[in-house]
């Protein structure tokens, strides 16, 4: 009885394809990561007043959110009113909206309750509270800070900013970002 040996090709030609295959797995992932969708996710989220909002809430050609955990929680504020208060001095402040959104994955249903309960009572001061963290994890927030994005009038990301204490050259970037936004228009069509 003879034996015959394997073909010394075969185990060259596995490897190429192996090889090749690992190559195509890496490529993939990177291509997958560069290609996250930079638009405004479709959410229907409540604020601690139990009121629904969607992505569809706001009509001002701005969004702004302002999105942090627990511990960038405190950075929040001071850059949204910040914000709020060098677009109002502009003029601008009507045509971008900021909304306030905390990031709550990760807390038990039997505390949600306390939770909401420790959310500003003034009506004006709603926020979103994001019990799935689907903003945090759609956006890649940065933990124990205070995210911002800016959201253009298509809607689409055009800045993500992870901050923590309000800081002249950040603000002035954010700032810049937004007011492009607020004053870049589409061409009208001839066609209307």
């Amino acid at each position: 009885m003879q034996v015959r040996e394997p073909y010394e090709g075969s185990s060259v030609l596995t490897a190429r394809r192996t090889l090749l295959f690992l190559l195509f797995c890496v490529l993939w992932s990177i291509t997958a990561a560069r290609a996250g969708d930079p638009a405004l996710l479709k959410f229907k989220i409540k604020d601690q007043f139990d009121r629904v909002y969607t992505e569809r809430s706001w009509d001002t050609q701005v969004i702004i959110v302002l999105g942090a955990d627990r511990k960038g929680n405190k950075f929040s504020s001071p850059w949204g009113k910040a914000l709020s208060d060098s677009l109002a001095r502009s003029g601008e402040r009507r045509r971008a909206t900021l909304i306030g959104l905390a990031d709550l994955r990760g807390v038990p249903f039997f505390l949600k309750g306390l939770v909401r309960s420790k959310f500003p009572e003034d009506k004006k001061r709603w926020v979103l509270l994001d019990w799935k963290g689907r903003f945090p994890k759609a956006y890649n927030f940065v933990p124990g800070r205070c995210n911002i994005l800016v959201f253009g009038e298509r809607r689409t990301l055009t800045l993500h900013a992870a901050v923590d204490e309000v800081e002249t050259q950040q603000m002035s970037r954010i700032l810049a970002t937004i007011r492009a936004e607020i004053t870049r228009r589409e061409p009208e069509s001839p066609f209307k």
